[in-house]
């Protein structure tokens, strides 16, 4: 499918959401689904600048008015998240959907490119064989995806200075009850010898 550079109608941005939102990733996961429907309405509704990872948060993810986006990174995690989601659907599921929503890196807004339903590519390809023998048919393209989950930098730092804070606590615990086993008996108090008398 190739990228065509006009505007698209509303009616259409609706029903390839619609559609979109129909696509496994979107299934499996109502998070991503509620996040890309209220970015897409906001858009279409021309609240397009209002759409921050507060009213994301707020308003499509549930999160309660104390949110706070610059200590919490929800948002922009969803957004990764949501962001992979919909290049999985265009590599693999794509069928039916004649416009790509894209939610571009660094902000929240969604860009709307209509797709031209039949590959400039396919014009000139000569017509298939009606009959092709076996080995004429060509191997199925594997698409390697990225792996979605795993640790950012940022939770492997955290995770190695957790790990380094519980070992300083388990050493100082350790020398104390070493130092309370080697240490010399204390000479009796006063009181103590008081009592003896």
């Amino acid at each position: 499918m190739s990228e065509i550079d006009e505007a698209v109608p509303p009616g259409r941005v609706v029903g390839a959401l619609e559609v979109l939102l129909q696509t496994p990733p979107f299934l499996r996961s109502p998070k991503l689904a509620r996040f890309l429907r209220f970015v897409v309405e906001e858009e279409l509704a021309g609240r397009g600048a209002t759409i921050k990872a507060y009213t994301i948060a707020t308003q499509a993810l549930g999160r309660g008015p104390d949110f706070d986006p610059s200590l919490d990174p929800s948002v922009r995690v969803e957004a990764g998240r949501l962001r992979r989601a919909l290049e999985d659907v265009y590599a693999r599921h794509a069928g039916g959907i004649d416009v790509r929503l894209a939610i571009p890196v660094g902000g929240y807004r969604p860009r709307f490119i209509a797709l031209d339903a039949a590959p400039a590519l396919a014009e000139m390809a000569p017509d298939p064989d009606p009959d092709p023998e076996p080995d004429d048919v060509p191997p199925p393209v594997m698409v390697r995806q990225r792996p979605t989950g795993g640790i950012s930098p940022r939770g492997e730092t955290m995770i190695i200075a957790l790990l380094a804070g519980i070992l300083l606590v388990l050493c100082i615990d350790l020398a104390l009850t070493v130092s309370a086993r080697f240490a010399p008996d204390p000479a009796p108090t006063r009181e103590l010898a008081v009592r003896r008398q």
